[in-house]
This record gives structure tokens, sequence and C-alpha cells, in this order.
């Protein structure tokens, strides 16, 4: 059997809150191949953000393991992380929030260009304007401030500059959710896309299990830090057997305007 992309093994962290600690992530085990793409769903305060910043580095564990690409993930330090974080990336809610709102558009995505030493000075500005193509953009966006384009576009730019470095996993961290329905479905396609072409990973982090059933294969409900249940993400949306699940459903909304995977 191939080795899978990622494996999650008993992740756990706790954070002290006062004189007492909360546990924000608990024995927590999942597996991502390559171009599939996993949901992370849950209500407010499950851990679906806490696990995502676990496996960014962001913060560290205090149990548990990860294997990355064949490589222990947690074990990683100094050049061979930098190295190896190029091939995991993060699209986040808002993109203001994670660029510098004066930035211009081309500098946003000459950044991961420069420091990965993914292409020379020369060269940037060309493999910008392919990004900008590549994510359905006009390159006459290259030098407008990311405050002046708009939502829409400001995501199409925080996924040109993931796959900027040519990732295998994304995490999208509730990527979609602050953007109106007909965009959302058009962004959706977008990532399907370049999951198809270039065989991305993503790991969808999202409360909303309408777009959890369109958009991912399998899909990982949290509740309290814990895993509630796990399994493909159209039979357990279908018949959801943990309380967490059949409250999410219930509370779903439709989806317009985006088809579907192929979770074949």
């Amino acid at each position: 059997m191939a080795e899978h992309l990622l494996t999650v093994d008993g992740l756990a962290k706790r954070f002290r809150r006062g004189d007492s600690t909360v546990a924000a992530a608990e024995a927590i085990s999942f597996h991502i191949d390559a171009a599939e793409t996993l949901a992370l769903a849950g209500p407010s305060g499950s851990g679906k953000s806490t696990v995502a910043r676990l496996l960014l580095r962001l913060i560290e564990p205090d149990a548990g393991s990860v294997t990355f690409e064949g490589e222990n993930w947690l074990a990683l330090e100094g050049a061979p992380l930098r190295t190896h974080r190029a091939k995991m990336q993060m699209v986040f809610q808002d993109p203001l929030a994670a660029f510098n709102p004066r930035a211009t558009v081309a500098r946003v995505l000459d950044d991961p260009l420069r420091i990965h030493r993914i292409a020379p000075r020369a060269e940037r500005p060309r493999r910008i304007a392919g990004l900008l193509e590549r994510v359905g953009l006009s390159t006459d966006l290259a030098g407008r401030a990311v405050h002046e384009v708009s939502g829409g576009q400001r995501q199409r730019v925080a996924i040109a500059r993931a796959i900027a470095t040519k990732p295998s996993l994304i995490v999208l961290d509730e990527a979609v959710s602050a953007l109106d329905v007909s965009v959302r479905g058009k962004i959706l396609e977008l990532l399907a896309d370049l999951q198809r072409t270039d065989g991305i990973a993503y790991l969808f982090i999202s409360h909303d299990l309408g777009l959890v059933r369109v958009f991912a294969h399998r899909v990982a409900i949290l509740d309290g830090g814990r895993l509630a249940e796990q399994g493909d993400a159209r039979a357990v949306i279908d018949a959801p057997q943990s309380a967490v699940g059949k409250a999410l459903v219930a509370a779903t909304p439709k989806l317009h305007g985006f088809t579907g995977q192929d979770a074949s």
C-alpha cells in the first residue's frame, strides 16, 4: 500500500487558562493522500484551527506524531524545516490579515519566489504573471495594492501565493466562508481544477457541511477538541452518527454554483 501524504497520529494540545488547562486537541488521528481533500469540520471552538496551526508548526503539540512526505514533520528544525515548508502552504479566511494590505499584488507573489529561491529576480515578473493567469486574474492587477482589489480577487491572490512554491498540501482555513455564494462557487471550482491538474491535496477546514459535502472526499468532525466521527464525506453527512454531526447537518445551508468533487 502506498504511503499517505500526511499521517497525523494522536496529536494533542492543551492551553492554560488561569489555574486550569483546556484540551484544544486531544488524540487527533487522520491521514490525507495525494490529490485528496479531507475536510476538518466542527462548530466554533471545536479545535479545527488549532489542528491547522499544529500542522503548520505555528505552535508545537504536547503529544502525537505527524509524518509528511515520509518525513518526521515535528522533528524538522532550521534549514530542513524551511525547505519542507514550501510543500505545505496555507490559505486563510481573510487574506488582508495575512498580507500587508499596502503591499502590491506583485510583492505578495514575489515573496515566496524570493524566500524559497524558486526564481531569480529577472525571472520573477514572468512567474508572477503566470501565477495570476493560473488563478484566473488579469496580469494588470500586479501593480495594484492588495486592499484595492475585491474579496474574491484577494482570495485568488492568496491561492496564487500558496501554489507559487508547488506545494503537495494546502491547508484551507475557512478559506471561502467570508465570500458571497456566487464567488464562493467559483473559488471552489478553481481549487478543484488545481487539484486535478497539479495533484494538490487539501485540508479543508470549515464549519459548513454544505461546503464539505460538495468539495471534500472525506470528512473528520471535531467536537471539543476530539474526533467525533470520520469517513466518506457524503456518507457521513447523509447519515451522521454523532450528536455534533447531526447538529451541523441540521444547520447546513444550500450551496449554489459548484457541482462538487468527483470523489470516485
